[in-house]
């Protein structure tokens, strides 16, 4: 058998007394605080806290400098600029990364300028690329080659200055039939002090995809024709 004993009792008896005269007058008994959990980190408040209390128990005979305080609200001041800084970077990051994306979709569909030697034929069964010079040229031909070696149509350019040299083709023979191939192999050349030599080629193709980056990595995209290349190989864009 259980007993209680005298102390217990009278203590919860006077308990439940004070709990009915506090009912009684209205008030309410002292709410129970839980600590606040230990900070981890420093704030503006903390600091000024610190430095008030660094000035509060000073040694009045050597009081800290002018030149002490001032560093020291200068160096708080420089970490909460950087802590700033990191904020609006991270935000920054984020505003990349989504016109990263927007840009990408953008691109996909749009007909471009890039290194490569096999065009593909458009709906009409036409083609067109440039040539790049690094110098001028007394002459530039283009051949475009079929499936099966013979030369389809020969281009000549003539003199060229330096640069991109367009060049297109309708895709019909001498007798102005449609050829029919569904791509190209171009080959070009430039003579240049009368010594001849095969030229960069340059071929239009459409994008028919664009990855989607992260971080630091390349944009880039499948061309038709060229496959992948980098956003930085595009020389020109077509709408």
């Amino acid at each position: 058998m259980t007993t209680s004993s005298p102390s217990a009792t009278s203590s919860s008896s006077a308990q439940q007394t004070l709990a009915n005269l506090l009912q009684q007058i209205g008030a309410k008994p002292a709410a129970t605080t839980t600590a606040a959990a230990p900070k981890t980190t420093l704030g503006q408040s903390d600091f000024l806290q610190l430095m008030t209390t660094q000035m509060q128990n000073q040694d009045p005979f050597q009081p800290q400098s002018n030149t002490e305080m001032v560093a020291q609200m200068a160096q708080f001041s420089t970490v909460t600029g950087i802590q700033q800084l990191n904020t609006t970077a991270t935000g920054i990051q984020t505003d990349i990364a989504q016109n990263r994306i927007a840009t990408a979709a953008n691109f996909v569909g749009k007909t471009v300028l890039v290194p490569g030697n096999t065009a593909l034929a458009d709906s009409t069964g036409a083609i067109s690329g440039a040539i790049d010079l690094p110098s001028s040229a007394s002459d530039v031909t283009v051949q475009v080659v079929r499936s099966t070696g013979a030369v389809a149509k020969t281009i000549s350019l003539g003199a060229n200055p330096a640069g991109l040299v367009g060049f297109s083709w309708d895709g019909t023979d001498a007798n102005g039939n449609p050829v029919g191939d569904s791509s190209y192999t171009i080959k070009a050349t430039s003579t240049v002090g009368g010594t001849s030599a095969a030229a960069n080629v340059d071929i239009y193709g459409p994008i028919t995809s664009a990855n989607v980056p992260s971080g630091t990595d390349a944009q880039t995209f499948t061309v038709g024709g060229a496959g992948t290349v980098n956003l930085t190989d595009i020389k020109a864009i077509r709408y």
